[in-house]
């Protein structure tokens, strides 16, 4: 760990866009991760109430804002022996389950451009939050945790930080005083495959109220180099261990599992080498970045301009969760 705290705390919203854009991210099991949901059995009304103050961690000496995976959680072509993975994607490598599902979606048997839609790599995001307010679980609040999100939300985060010809740019991760992001997730008019609900994320917003830096037992942040260290070693034993999240290489096993899997779907499959499987040949002339049929699993929102305060009659919701 850098010693240097000066450097390492000084984090403006240019270097949280930057960290938050890098591409270079990891797999692990489960650490106290936070799921908000329609679908929870204690959100009555179908809409998903909560408010979080994002937190910057520490990653090889430098401050980071969020971890970005590409994950499957792959089945064989029947529906059985179900496996999650995190793609090798992540960390921009070649991706065998990606590469058989275009590949197939590109035949022209039906059966196999059907099939080519069991094979889902879709992107998820990490970022350590403190709960706030929830108001389907309050005894989050006040907590820290991992908060799992997709490509709705990190596009807030990241539009936020960027700013626009009518809003200033802001810093979601600041350590003093970051403004809050209010989750309000609703039943949307689209539907899965399934029949089952999307949610729509068009309320979830930042809002004009910000919060300092909370963390450890009752402690404040407040710019000292005696409070810098505290929340470094904070970070380092006590909060939810988010670089568990780092990329992974595949262990033999694993990979072993999903080249099992993946021959299901077509006797011509051939994985990749590796010691374990022992195939003849990889996989050759496939692009991996020619695109993948995915479902698409939530509604497109319009950007929110956050610059405006406007919440409508969310004010008084919020208002009275910072007052009480």
């Amino acid at each position: 760990m850098s010693s240097n705290f000066d450097e390492l705390f000084s984090f403006t919203a240019d270097d949280a866009l930057a960290v938050t854009e890098t591409k270079k991210t990891a797999f692990t099991s489960k650490y106290e991760t936070y799921r908000p949901s329609i679908k929870d059995e204690k959100c009555v009304d179908e809409t998903y109430r909560a408010l979080i103050r994002f937190i910057p961690f520490v990653y090889e000496n430098k401050m980071h804002t969020t971890i970005e995976r590409w994950e499957c959680f792959l089945k064989d072509v029947n529906g059985n022996n179900g496996v999650f993975v995190v793609s090798p994607k992540t960390v921009g490598k070649s991706c065998p389950m990606r590469t058989l599902s275009w590949k197939l979606h590109e035949s022209d048997n039906a059966i196999d451009k059907a099939n080519s839609k069991k094979i889902n790599v879709y992107q998820q995001w990490y970022a350590l939050v403190e709960i706030v307010k929830d108001v389907q679980h309050p005894e989050y609040e006040g907590k820290y945790m991992i908060y799992q999100f997709g490509a709705k939300i990190y596009d807030k985060i990241k539009e936020a930080m960027k700013g626009s010809d009518y809003t200033d740019p802001i810093n979601p991760f600041d350590f003093e005083n970051a403004p809050l992001f209010e989750i309000k997730l609703t039943k949307g008019n689209q539907k899965m495959d399934n029949g089952a609900a999307v949610a729509n994320y068009d309320g979830c917003k930042f809002i004009p109220k910000s919060a300092p830096l909370h963390f450890g037992d009752g402690l404040t942040f407040d710019g000292s180099n005696e409070m810098k260290k505290a929340f470094v070693e904070w970070l380092e034993k006590d909060a939810p261990q988010i670089n568990n999240y780092q990329w992974k290489e595949w262990t033999d096993e694993l990979t072993e599992k999903v080249n099992t899997n993946l021959a299901t779907f077509t006797s011509s499959y051939s994985a990749p080498r590796t010691p374990v499987a022992k195939v003849k040949e990889s996989i050759a002339n496939i692009v991996d970045t020619t695109p993948v049929v995915e479902q698409n699993t939530t509604p497109v929102v319009d950007n929110v301009d956050i610059s405006s305060g406007d919440i409508s009659d969310d004010d008084a919701w919020v208002d009275a969760i910072l007052n009480s």
